[in-house]
């Protein structure tokens, strides 16, 4: 692998440039520093020495104070504005040591009294590359800090607009670039559009579009790679794409890094004329690369965000519509029932025989229909929570037996077995009595639909604690336990099957949960296939000194 220009290289192998008018000088640097394995050129003109420093890339400046062109101090001065990461040791003669002084107060790493040894050449180069060393580590730890808060304050923005200006913002200032772009691709779409950009000409601005085919960023979106140029004008990788605006860039170096999601490329980040003159560096991509990888991280889930939001508009649009429907379907069936159980009830004493059987189907049916919209209307009432509790001491002892009459006949029709047990001293709960009828009612119904012919149905109650708890038992066909939860959302039942066999809405369960919830308790349920389930449910107790 080949190193980048900018790009680190191990000390033992840095590039040393050495600077002094004097042939025998530069000869011996050369020679010596060598045998260590460095990489040395010499020059004797600072003119020459600052334009191969522009040209190529050096780890260290070795030069001379006193030179006739350029003083050493002047080379130092112009070296640093393009390029103020190289290590710089000054050599000096015994007469300008105070200006060897100011050369290490501007950032020379260390300086060379002439003559010198050799072994105090090699040190100082040593010393000075290290020294180099750990400030590109330092900064490099720096950097890395502020793009941790960054990637953290990315991670708390759920705003996309927003989120691609702080993304992009940091990644100008960390590479020093002077302009810059984030472009996102939608799927579907041939474009890249302008999410975001700074410095660009004001053509060129948000929502601006290039054509995936069309200039660096749809070479990179398209190859997947980042791409890194120091001159793209010349540089032969662009040969043939259309390069807007090229011809006001004062520096030709670009930058341009893949916005990589996790099943797609989401854009491209795009930057340019970075600030010094000098062309972008390999740790300016790492860093464009981590803050890519960051602000793809934060994009998806905005965009996450965005679905949910728009996926519970659509659900709350959906519940808006079955509401409504509920309410027109219970409004719209009740006046027809009414006249069918009207005039049925009529024709019902009039008629012998045959005819009257007929009638007491059609009555049945009637009836069935009256609860089914009985059932759709509390059903809404409950979820909109618009059912208000009339709650008062109630004597489960006298209730639990009235619901069991109630029931006595359907039960018989089916040769079933319906008791209750309630002891006598069970303290009062503090509950509506009409909502309690309407839960007990349901999981008495629900019992003895789902119990086969000759079951067992039965009530129970004791006190515990502040509560009385309440149980329906049957000796039914039973409810797997990966069910338990579901048989209480409306409109569900278990199986197919049983709703073909048994008919229903699956309504009663769902409104025995509300109404329970609306009294403070809670409802659940244990059951076993083939061998029954039975239904438990909570009530509130009356304080002690309420009477019934």
């Amino acid at each position: 692998m080949t190193l980048g220009k900018g790009e680190p290289r191990p000390t033992e192998t840095a590039r040393i440039l050495v600077l002094d008018d004097e042939v025998a000088i530069g000869e011996l640097c050369l020679r010596t520093l060598q045998k260590y394995g460095y990489q040395v050129a010499t020059t004797t003109r600072p003119q020459e020495a600052l334009e191969m420093l522009r040209q190529e890339e050096f780890d260290l400046l070795l030069l001379d104070i006193r030179m006739p062109e350029i003083d050493g101090l002047e080379v130092m001065r112009r070296v640093r504005e393009f390029s103020p990461e190289i290590a710089i040791v000054v050599m000096t003669g015994y007469a300008s040591v105070e200006a060897a002084i100011e050369a290490v107060r501007q950032g020379a790493a260390d300086f060379l009294q002439k003559p010198f040894r050799l072994d105090d050449l090699r040190l100082a180069v040593v010393k000075a590359l290290g020294r180099r060393d750990l400030e590109r580590e330092r900064a490099r730890s720096q950097a890395l800090m502020r793009l941790v808060r960054v990637s953290e304050a990315m991670a708390s923005l759920l705003e996309e607009d927003y989120l691609v200006q702080v993304a992009l913002q940091a990644a100008m200032e960390e590479t020093g670039a002077q302009r810059g772009s984030v472009m996102l691709h939608e799927p579907g779409q041939e474009v890249l559009y302008v999410a975001g950009a700074t410095g660009l000409p004001p053509e060129v601005g948000r929502g601006y579009a290039v054509r995936l085919n069309e200039g660096v960023a749809g070479l990179v979106f398209q190859s997947g790679e980042a791409l890194l140029v120091e001159d793209v004008r010349t540089d032969p990788r662009l040969a043939g794409l259309s390069l807007p605006h090229q011809e006001s860039y004062r520096n030709p170096s670009f930058l341009s890094v893949p916005i990589r999601g996790s099943e797609r490329i989401l854009g491209v980040l795009c930057l340019s004329e970075r600030s010094g003159g000098t062309p972008f560096r390999p740790s300016d991509l790492e860093v464009a690369g981590l803050l890519c990888n960051q602000l793809a991280v934060a994009l998806e889930k905005v965009r996450l965000f965005t679905e949910i939001q728009e996926s519970y508009r659509r659900l709350r649009e959906v519940d808006r519509l079955k509401s409504e429907f509920l309410n027109i379907a219970a409004h719209e069936l009740r006046t027809p029932l009414s006249i069918i159980l009207g005039y049925t009830l009529m024709l019902r004493n009039e008629l012998q025989g045959p005819a009257q059987n007929y009638l007491e189907a059609v009555l049945e049916s009637a009836n069935r229909l009256v609860r089914l919209v009985d059932d759709m209307t509390n059903l809404r009432y409950l979820e909109a929570r618009e059912v208000g509790l009339v709650a008062a001491p109630l004597r489960l002892q006298d209730l639990v037996p009235e619901m069991i009459e109630r029931f006595r006949q359907p039960a018989r029709e089916k040769g079933q077995e319906l008791t209750w047990e309630i002891p006598t001293d069970l303290p009062p709960v503090l509950a509506d009595g009409e909502k309690v009828k309407v839960i007990l009612s349901n999981l008495l119904s629900n019992a003895i639909t789902f119990t086969p012919p000759g079951g067992r149905i039965g009530v129970r109650a004791e006190a515990r604690e502040d509560r009385v708890l309440v149980a329906v038992e049957d000796t039914g066909c039973g409810i797997p336990r990966e069910e338990w939860e579901r048989i209480f959302e409306p409109f569900y039942q278990v199986g197919d099957s049983l709703r073909r066999e048994h008919g229903g809405m699956g309504l009663g369960l769902a409104i025995a949960r509300e109404l329970v919830a609306l009294h403070g308790g809670s409802i659940w349920v244990k059951s076993e296939v083939g061998q029954g389930s039975t239904f438990y449910f909570t009530l509130p107790r009356a304080e002690a000194g309420e009477t019934v």
